[in-house]
């Protein structure tokens, strides 16, 4: 055939080739859900994509995380404890109580500006150690405070140390249920 040039024919199938063969890696082999090109950048093993650790892996997109709460810890966690009340004395005793059981309170317990407080409630402090702060206040509310109400701490509720991750504000329910204990 003199009019054909090989070298030219070899190059348009090679190229065929790649184009075929990305199309089918593209689209994936049959229709199992997957795509064989994953989302993380691994390689493609004998049984189907794989992460980055060698194991197969859904697409991030495809599964929900699921929401894993931190253990409540007492060790390494801040408190402040506010008195809502008109009882003198009361957030340091309760701050107290709370260091005797394993907890640290970095600044001086307080009373609120303008008592009584009806409900006790604990806040968390967010920012990146949200989940576990939430998880800690919770733990301390139902232990120490039953019924108080368990809040992310905003910057209006007084002056809270830096420092601290859980503050509680003692309420006058608190104060009642001490005073029915007695």
């Amino acid at each position: 055939m003199p009019g054909v040039n090989i070298g030219t024919a070899r190059i348009v199938i090679i190229v065929a080739l790649v184009v075929a063969g990305v199309a089918i890696l593209w689209n994936g082999f049959g229709d199992t859900g997957t795509s064989a090109l994953p989302d993380g950048g691994g390689a493609i093993g004998p049984t189907g994509p794989t992460g980055p650790t060698g194991s197969a892996s859904p697409s991030p997109s495809n599964t929900p995380s699921p929401q894993v709460t931190p253990s409540p810890q007492i060790q390494g966690v801040t408190v402040q404890v506010f008195n809502g009340t008109n009882e003198t004395g009361l957030a340091a005793e309760i701050q107290q109580s709370l260091e005797d059981d394993g907890y640290s309170a970095p600044a001086d317990p307080g009373n609120v500006p303008s008592p009584p407080v009806a409900q006790t409630v604990v806040y968390f402090r967010g920012g990146p150690d949200r989940a576990q702060n939430k998880s800690d206040a919770t733990y301390l509310a139902e232990t120490y405070f039953p019924g108080a109400k368990v809040k992310v701490l905003s910057e209006d509720v007084g002056d809270v140390d830096p420092s601290v991750n859980v503050v509680v504000i003692l309420g006058v329910d608190y104060l009642e249920s001490l005073q029915g204990n007695a």
